[in-house]
């Protein structure tokens, strides 16, 4: 959802930076223009900024992500607990599934979207599995992401999505919070892939992460009742309770 902060300046930099990212091959000024609604002159004006501080470079016409972007992402990723906490488990789990062809994945949520932060794998998972699974999803397509939002109130599920699509998705919320946590899946990530989701939960009792174990073909092994679906959730209590404790 658009956000506007005290000074319009911020507010137009961050959006020309989010199109931007969204944009593998990147984009003219005049197309950032287009999909932002501003101004051709404005555009140039923040990008000439954006490039003094390598957040934005300019390659063969085209405006794309700067590295100084990545230096400020792996700071956040290096700050953040979950994802030191986590990692033991999803490796347990990993250890689970070595006759399997599977990836074990830990997100969060920012704002309206999820971000992978870590992913693990088997031996037996093919490359292009890997090689088409995406770092970012919007968060009501995807099993972590509706498990993490199934732990909010309506009222903070609409500061995160619009009153549309958080309507699309309130049955499915219902479902989820009716299996107590769990998310099932399967073809959202990839054709062939299932998947079942579980939620990292802070002191109030709200998703800040969710683990997922994803396989190819692999429904019986995911189902709700399987004994993975035992280990997913004792691995996320047991993660909660860890970064409750730090």
């Amino acid at each position: 959802m658009l956000r506007k902060s005290p000074i319009q300046v911020i507010d137009k930099a961050v959006t020309l930076l989010r199109i931007i990212s969204d944009l593998k091959q990147g984009a003219s000024a005049l197309e950032l223009s287009k999909l932002s609604g501003l101004d051709r002159t404005t555009v140039h004006r923040i990008l000439k900024s954006l490039i003094v501080w390598d957040l934005v470079i300019h390659e063969d016409g085209m405006f794309k992500s700067g590295p100084e972007s990545l230096f400020y992402s792996t700071r956040y990723l290096n700050r953040l607990n979950i994802r030191r906490v986590a990692l033991p488990f999803m490796v347990e789990i990993q250890k689970l599934l070595t006759d399997k062809q599977a990836v074990i994945s830990l997100s969060i949520p920012v704002r309206e979207h999820v971000v992978l932060i870590e992913r693990i794998w088997t031996q037996l998972t093919p490359l292009n599995v890997l090689m088409d699974l995406s770092d970012q999803y919007p968060i009501e397509k995807i099993p972590s992401g509706l498990a993490m939002l199934a732990t909010f109130t309506p009222e903070q599920c609409l500061n995160i999505l619009d009153d549309k699509r958080y309507k699309d998705i309130e049955p499915r919320l219902l479902q989820i919070r009716a299996a107590q946590g769990f998310c099932i899946g399967a073809n959202e990530q990839r054709l062939g892939l299932s998947s079942v989701a579980y939620p990292v939960i802070n002191l109030r009792g709200e998703g800040v992460g969710a683990l997922v174990i994803a396989g190819l073909d692999a429904e019986h092994e995911l189902s709700l009742n399987s004994p993975l679906a035992g280990h997913l959730k004792r691995a996320c209590e047991n993660i909660s309770g860890q970064l409750n404790y730090l």
